[in-house]
């Protein structure tokens, strides 16, 4: 493992522990020796969110997604907004995560809860259909799909 690597692991295992400084430190020295991956700026969103610091938080999420094409930066995004009552971009920002990565599970689960909260359930059916497409295993997204038919009906 890289030194890059070894470095991001760690700043995941501080910030699992709530060692935020730490956990800063790592995510600082992984961007320090590899500025062109957006992963160390998810984690130091991620330490943000603890702090409850969310404008740092959208900051970083949006540095992330424009540095590289991330399905975990803009569900981060849609986090953010969706704590600050931006539900319209919210929604966009979980779609668009899912057009990256069909299967993502925060932003399955997180456009799930927004497609009912703001009554655009029938919008949400698409994600769901590819999502089993990628994996019909999947039962969790199977009932939930199943869930929205019947709700849309």
């Amino acid at each position: 493992m890289s030194d890059y690597q070894t470095l991001k692991v760690l700043g995941e295992y501080h910030l699992a522990l709530g060692d935020t400084l730490k956990a800063i430190e790592c995510f600082e020295g992984a961007m320090e020796l590899n500025n062109e991956s957006s992963e160390p700026l998810l984690g130091l969103a991620a330490v943000s969110i603890f702090a409850g610091d969310y404008d740092a938080a959208l900051s970083l999420y949006m540095k992330a997604a424009a540095m590289e094409k991330s399905a975990r930066a803009h569900a981060g995004i849609g986090l953010v907004l969706a704590e600050q009552g931006k539900h319209d971009e919210s929604f966009t920002h979980f779609l668009t995560a899912l057009s990256i990565n069909p299967v993502d599970k925060v932003a399955l689960n997180c456009l799930l809860q927004q497609g009912y909260s703001t009554e655009r359930v029938e919008e949400i059916l698409p994600a769901f259909a590819r999502a089993l497409e990628e994996d019909e295993t999947d039962t969790a997204v199977r009932f939930s799909y199943a869930t929205c038919l019947y709700s849309t009906n």
